[in-house]
């Protein structure tokens, strides 16, 4: 298969290329700024601003049987809400739309567990149960969550307005090694731990669910969602614990006596495949 890679060269972009190269895949590395060929087997660089420039995105996708769409802005911080909005909407849409006028009916796109409202979330979170699965009430209430859900709500409509395609919307949480999450965590330990649940992702396992997402595709209809997550957080600490310090009010549903994550990823398991066996 030969797959499109946009924000080929961020750090999720990179282990993904670099999972696609060892599964025999062709890729087409996309950025929206004139990269060197890195050394990727069967690989080669195009350059497009999937947020500004449609017609590139249209060209670096062409000769594709699939496409990882990844770039956008990574978070808000110190950047105006506008701008935030403006480019992962429009870089979203684009990319769905470029695929759909090229005919390209796989797409997995990179959404986020902030979709619902988390990190980066003004008011008091308010979560009614966990853990956490895809069809959780959704509260954003900053500019990223907010262009995330708006994103996963134009993924859906693509199936209807260009029936065929297969569309896997990837809620992936923090993409670092456990270690390294754990010590942000520890450093930062309201805004990074308790507001994101003390999650994580390997990033190799990440890449693994970006692949997935297009070769699997014949395992689900329509667009899905997925939360993209790893079985456990980063503490030793009960979940149970936690909860009962941290959201007192938040149902739990099931053992919570280990320290297993907040998040069920059970549904990419079962359609996609998918299971996070990486500890760190």
């Amino acid at each position: 298969m030969k797959i499109a890679i946009t924000g080929a060269r961020g750090t999720v972009g990179r282990e993904v290329v670099k999972h696609c190269a060892k599964e025999g895949h062709q890729t087409v590395q996309i950025n929206r700024s004139e990269q060197e060929y890195d050394g990727t087997p069967n690989s080669e660089m195009r350059t497009a601003d999937a947020a500004t420039d449609y017609d590139a995105t249209v060209a670096a996708f062409k000769g594709c049987d699939a496409v990882i769409h990844l770039a956008a802005l990574p978070n808000p911080l110190g950047k105006p809400d506008w701008q935030v909005h403006q480019n992962n909407v429009n870089s979203a849409f684009n990319g769905l739309r470029a695929a759909a006028e090229l005919g390209i009916k796989r797409v997995a796109y990179a959404s986020s567990v902030n979709a619902i409202g988390l990190a980066y979330s003004q008011q008091l979170l308010r979560l009614p149960y966990f853990p956490i699965d895809e069809d959780y009430p959704t509260s954003p209430s900053d500019s990223y969550a907010l262009a995330k859900l708006e994103a996963e709500t134009a993924a859906r409509a693509f199936p209807h307005w260009f029936p065929g395609m297969k569309i896997a919307c990837l809620r992936i949480h923090e993409v670092e090694s456990r270690p390294a999450v754990l010590q942000e965590h520890r450093e930062n330990w309201h805004d990074a731990g308790v507001k994101q649940l003390w999650g994580w992702v390997n990033p190799e396992a990440t890449a693994r669910a970006c692949l997935l997402g297009v070769t699997s595709a014949d395992r689900f209809e329509g667009c899905q969602v997925f939360n993209i997550v790893a079985p456990d957080t980063t503490l030793e600490a009960a979940s149970a614990d936690l909860a009962a310090r941290y959201y007192p009010d938040t149902e739990l549903r099931g053992d919570w006596s280990t320290n297993r994550a907040f998040w069920t990823s059970e549904k990419a398991e079962r359609l996609l495949g998918w299971t996070h066996h990486e500890k760190e």
